[in-house]
């Protein structure tokens, strides 16, 4: 019997068997004005995660570390799992690295996705006022950091609401040492049947937290936003372990690709439209999807019950799609299909309509309406992974100011719960990092459930029965509500 630990205690889980294909769900939300769902499906037994690149941005290039003094600090810190976790302060430098490490990545980005006409450029000062204006409208204290990847160590370089920079190292971690901790930890957090993950998660803790505990419990931080470097792209983050209970039972969290190419105008909740499109029947290359015919329904009947158009299997095309967002302004587009992202050329990704397929090169010839996407979440294999965070890098410069993407193949019994609670959350939640953390944490703590096949505790909404499903599934592991993560405006 495998246990998942929480604290002292451990929780008996089951060992669950997965039957099927990789769905891709997006929800594109210009409005907060109505709660929305998203769609998966029964995938495959997880298989072995995309080996993390080693040829990363080169985000920390001619940053010259070693030409200050490095001074020990005193942190209440213990060795777990064998780990160095004693913090190395740098005091701040009087010009701030962090302008070039953030254009470095967006020109990277840019270079991706062929879009960028003029690559945005970013100060210290900046960021800081975004950060200042983000803690106040969420009433969440919120600080950016970046982790950057050296050859023998991390730096952690934090932007706070006010004063001046932090920075901290984590010594002794080689780049190797890193990538192959990162990868045991995807591979293991993908096992629902065993708690394996800990180990590599609590490592990744220690190197990437630990160092900034002391700061943060001293700031009162309750939101941390990420520009991930290298490998630290892959991670979910809200599942890293202190020894005692999950990043996420502590923070919100989101990451940015880069704060250059954040867009964190305050959104829209008025307009509620919305557009639900998908593939229930099987086609030429993929099986049939009978949880979309399920999902769609509730969210016209359920969750969104004016102003829903519904367009599915045969009626599933790039041209109504097209047709539909140039006629109408929706607040809302919900498209529910089978999708492969595992490129790391934007000619190499696609989502499967009815009757082709739509490259992500092709993306930008969609009208998305005349205002940016405010949301835009996609559950398919991998869609945030890649050498610049995938598809979700990408979207956001495509006018999407938040992806909400997955890390890994996820079945529906994590899937529709975690995206039914989190847009049961989404209207009134101060953030959308804030409504996914909650989510999150309902499916953790056992608030949301699946008993007798059927989904439990999402709101004021009944019990809804998931389609070959009729049995319980614990959804406290990791599996099931870490594999999506917020990309871009956590606002």
């Amino acid at each position: 019997m495998a246990y998942q630990i929480y604290g002292d205690k451990r929780i008996p889980l089951k060992l669950l068997s997965f039957s099927g294909q990789c769905l891709l769900t997006i929800s594109l939300v210009l409005g907060f004005g109505g709660k929305a769902i998203a769609q998966s499906t029964f995938g495959p037994p997880p298989p072995p995660p995309p080996h993390i690149p080693t040829t990363d941005i080169p985000t920390n290039t001619n940053i010259p570390t070693n030409t200050v003094d490095i001074v020990p600090v005193e942190a209440n810190c213990e060795r777990l799992v064998g780990v160095f976790c004693n913090p190395i302060e740098l005091p701040p430098k009087e010009t701030s690295d962090i302008p070039k490490i953030d254009t470095n990545i967006t020109n990277a980005l840019c270079a991706y996705s062929k879009t960028c006409s003029s690559a945005p450029s970013v100060s210290f000062n900046s960021i800081q006022e975004d950060v200042q204006t983000a803690s106040k409208i969420t009433d969440s204290q919120s600080w950016v950091i970046y982790p950057i990847i050296f050859d023998d160590h991390i730096e952690l370089i934090v932007v706070p609401p006010s004063g001046k920079e932090i920075r901290k190292v984590s010594p002794n971690v080689k780049r190797d040492e890193l990538t192959e901790t990162v990868q045991s930890f995807l591979d293991s957090i993908r096992d629902p049947s065993s708690n394996d993950y800990l180990e590599s998660s609590q490592k990744l803790y220690n190197w990437i937290i630990r160092p900034l505990d002391s700061d943060l419990k001293g700031a009162k931080v309750k939101t941390l936003i990420f520009v991930m470097d290298g490998s630290l792209r892959a991670i979910p983050i809200g599942a890293l372990h202190d020894g005692n209970q999950f990043l996420v039972q502590k923070y919100a969290t989101a990451t940015v690709p880069s704060m250059g190419l954040a867009n964190l105008k305050i959104p829209d909740r008025r307009n509620s439209k919305i557009l639900v499109m998908g593939l229930t029947k099987a086609t030429k290359d993929f099986v049939a999807l009978p949880n979309v015919e399920v999902e769609t329904k509730l969210i016209s009947s359920k969750i969104l019950t004016e102003n829903a158009d519904i367009f599915l299997d045969e009626k599933f095309t790039i041209e109504n799609l097209k047709k539909q967002q140039n006629t109408k302004n929706y607040g809302i587009v919900h498209i529910a299909s089978h999708a492969q992202f595992l490129s790391d050329v934007s000619d190499g990704a696609f989502i499967q309509f009815w009757n082709e397929k739509l490259k992500l090169s092709d993306l930008r010839t969609i009208r998305m309406g005349e205002e940016p996407i405010e949301m835009l979440t996609l559950s398919a294999c991998q869609t945030a992974v890649g050498k610049n965070l995938g598809l979700s890098g990408t979207a956001l410069i495509y006018r999407a100011k938040s992806v909400l993407a997955s890390l890994w193949t996820v079945s529906d019994a994590g899937t529709t719960p975690l995206m039914l609670d989190f847009y049961n959350y989404y209207p009134k939640a101060k953030s959308k990092a804030i409504a996914i953390q909650q989510a999150q944490l309902d499916l953790l703590e056992g608030r949301v459930k699946i008993e007798g096949g059927k989904i439990k505790g999402i709101g004021n909404l009944p019990a809804i029965s998931l389609s070959q499903v009729s049995g319980d599934i614990n959804l406290k592991h990791p599996y099931f509500w870490a594999s999506f993560i917020l990309v871009g405006n956590w606002l």
